[in-house]
């Protein structure tokens, strides 16, 4: 089976996500970086692209 990660985290959506982990990680340190990780967009071709929480 072939999948293209990249795609499924532009579509997910991000604030579901993080509820549901928040159900198994109690750290909430962990929860707030994977947020930011989340938030935190890519850079292509020197330029940052911010990627939005499509629902």
């Amino acid at each position: 089976m072939n999948m293209d990660l990249e795609k499924y985290f532009d579509t997910v959506n991000q604030s579901k996500l993080i509820e549901v982990l928040s159900r198994t990680i109690k750290d909430g340190r962990v929860i707030s970086l994977i947020h930011k990780y989340l938030r935190a967009g890519v850079v292509i071709k020197h330029k940052k692209r911010l990627l939005e929480n499509i629902q």
